[in-house]
């Protein structure tokens, strides 16, 4: 037992996800044995389901009598193939097994001593430094809505919580927010904790979880932590895009707000990994990521493992951001009085449509729409409707993308409306993205 040591900077699901290292010599059984056992003491000691973890160590205990790992002299081999006999018991995607010498001794490095741990947590939110602690990007879409790209949730720090506040505050006066995390691999639960606190106006109850550990339950909460936040409340609509790729603590952070209707969830079914975990020293090399926490939801009373968290609405990934648009702005469409305003929502919706237009115009009736309009000028190149100002200097040809038979995205400059009468185009009516319409009639 000396050698499973707890290794204390702990994360939803790890962003540490180092690469197995090359195994500088062969096992032979005798350490192989060692660390089998090393294995199933701190399953048994620290997995969040005790009677499972007999049934792991049980099975993983039969597979070396059958000298099912005696082949087995890669490290990363021998690591990968009680990592599969594992799973094949209980599929806990958050339980692993590595062979990674390097994060080993910062495991034993940041137990020796506090001056060491302190080097180790540099080091940990140093390198979330270089990952602008995981905000990929963060936009204004257009009609007022925030975006924010979150791909992680980094160390808990003062440097971190500063980025998050920031990010919170270029948003603060949106319309509307999309929270996308279909590449949130999971991280820190406290951080996440941290981001939903600007959300909330008061101290609300998530749940309870049990802490294999301590061997206790403890109840939950997210709150807006002025000291952190600076009593800074985002009260716009939330919508989260999710994949399955996103997990553990995305999961949860996607989770908390669905059951507790703060926000509509859009994409794919999650990966399904709820379990809290933490780092273990194992010996000769090998590091055990251990699951031991486990959830209880106030609204569901259980929690997303081994399900995902299923999306109020299914799309693909490549859908998700305009679909979430899209309903965003259809809402608003809904809720405006303004013309100008519903000219400019409106506009922006057919764009949208006009990037999976599929709308298909055959030659002979795209040949009737051609002509000249004012100083604007529509041909037809091969199959392709085109579009010119020909008071710019430069003569260029912008191609036409159908919303419909007869509405079509002209670039991102502006759309052109066919109108026809008696199956003729007699005029075209242009729109623009600031609400400003103007018609004209076919001159040739």
């Amino acid at each position: 037992m000396k050698k499973i040591i707890l290794f204390i900077i702990a994360s939803g699901c790890s962003l540490y996800l180092f690469a197995q290292v090359p195994s500088p010599r062969q096992l032979d059984k005798t350490t192989r044995n060692i660390v089998l056992n090393s294995i199933g003491n701190a399953i048994n000691s620290y997995y969040v389901f005790p009677d499972t973890a007999k049934l792991m160590w049980n099975y993983i205990n039969r597979q070396n009598e059958k000298d099912e790992y005696d082949l087995l002299v890669n490290p990363n081999d021998f690591a990968n193939k009680v990592v599969k006999d594992i799973r094949s018991v209980y599929d806990d995607a958050h339980l692993r097994i590595e062979y990674n010498p390097q994060l080993e001794a910062d495991i034993l490095r940041f137990l020796s001593s506090k001056k060491e741990a302190g080097k180790v947590a540099d080091a940990a939110i140093a390198k979330d430094e270089k990952m602008n602690f995981y905000f990929r990007k963060i936009e204004i879409l257009p009609s007022n809505i925030g975006y924010i790209q979150l791909n992680g949730f980094a160390t808990a720090s003062l440097s971190a919580s500063k980025i998050i506040q920031a990010a919170m505050q270029f948003v603060a006066h949106t319309d509307a927010l999309i929270i996308d995390l279909r590449n949130n691999y999971g991280g820190n639960a406290e951080t996440a904790d941290e981001v939903a606190g600007y959300f909330f106006r008061n101290k609300t109850y998530t749940g309870e979880s049990f802490n294999r550990i301590e061997n206790k339950w403890t109840k939950r909460y997210v709150e807006n932590k002025k000291a952190i936040t600076g009593g800074l409340v985002l009260d716009m609509p939330v919508y989260i895009l999710t994949s399955h790729s996103t997990f553990s603590a995305a999961e949860g952070f996607a989770y908390t707000f669905q059951t507790i209707k703060k926000s509509m969830i859009i994409g794919d079914t999650t990966r399904g990994g709820a379990h809290l975990t933490r780092s273990f020293s194992l010996g000769n090399g090998f590091v055990g990521f251990i699951p031991f926490t486990r959830g209880k939801n106030a609204v569901t009373d259980t929690d997303w493992e081994g399900t995902g968290v299923i999306p109020d609405i299914s799309t693909a990934d490549s859908d998700c951001l305009i679909t979430a648009h899209n309903i965003i702005l259809n809402k608003k469409l809904a809720a405006t009085k303004s013309e100008t305003e519903k000219r400019k929502i409106s506009y922006l919706l057919n764009y949208n449509r006009s990037k999976n237009a599929s709308a298909i115009i055959n030659p002979l009736s795209a040949s009737k729409l051609t002509g000249q309009f004012a100083e604007f000028e529509v041909t037809l190149q091969g199959d392709q409707l085109m579009f010119r100002d020909t008071n710019e200097r430069t003569v260029k040809y912008k191609k036409m993308s159908a919303v419909t038979p007869t509405l079509f995205q002209v670039g991102n400059d502006y759309q052109v409306e066919f109108i026809l009468e008696n199956g003729l185009c007699t005029s075209i009516k242009m729109y623009w993205d600031d609400g400003w319409e103007e018609s004209m009639k076919r001159v040739r």
